[in-house]
């Protein structure tokens, strides 16, 4: 399957929602900036929708579950470690 996506970072759900059959997700990226409060350098993080995804309910349902997964495999403490 050839990609022709470009690939974006996203760090938030910023909207959500069902409507006839179709659901919409909104994702958006920090971008820091950078300004000068009371006359020191601060960096604040000021969110931006950068990608909009629209899918049937059978696409979510399986995004769930591989999410599931994924969540699950990561977050299991190690297995202790065997003595030599």
């Amino acid at each position: 399957m050839e990609n022709i996506s470009e690939v974006t970072f996203v760090t938030d759900l910023e909207v959500s929602g069902f409507l006839n059959g179709v659901l919409n997700m909104a994702f958006s990226t920090a971008q820091f900036v950078p300004q000068i409060v009371e006359g020191e350098m601060m960096v604040s993080a000021a969110p931006k929708i950068t990608v909009n995804l629209r899918f049937d309910l059978r696409l979510a349902q399986i995004l769930r579950d591989r999410l599931d997964e994924i969540i699950d495999e990561n977050t299991k403490p190690a297995a202790p470690k065997a003595a030599n």
